[in-house]
């Protein structure tokens, strides 16, 4: 998963991201076309939309001063926003 992720930019925003569970950085993952589905692709499950995605890391970003995610943080605010349908918020 951490190579879809880390070329995340270069994906039409309405691309869908699947990844094998249980999701984490090693995860096997594609990035296909239909934005629509949610069903598993090719034994991968739904993770989330491209669009959804780069959305949930700027808001990592923004809520940590700016701060770049590592490839590893990305993948674990995505995760986190796919399970709890919530921004990976750091605790004050």
């Amino acid at each position: 998963m951490g190579e879809a992720i880390e070329r995340l930019g270069e994906f039409n925003r309405e691309h869908t991201i699947y990844a094998a569970e249980p999701w984490t950085v090693d995860s096997e993952a594609n990035v296909q076309q239909d934005p629509r589905s949610t069903a598993p692709l090719d034994g991968l499950a739904y993770l989330l939309d491209v669009y959804t995605a780069l959305d949930v890391i700027e808001v990592w970003s923004e809520h940590r001063d700016g701060a770049r995610p590592t490839v590893a943080e990305r993948c674990a605010a995505l995760v986190y926003y796919a399970n709890h349908d919530a921004y990976l918020i750091p605790e004050e």
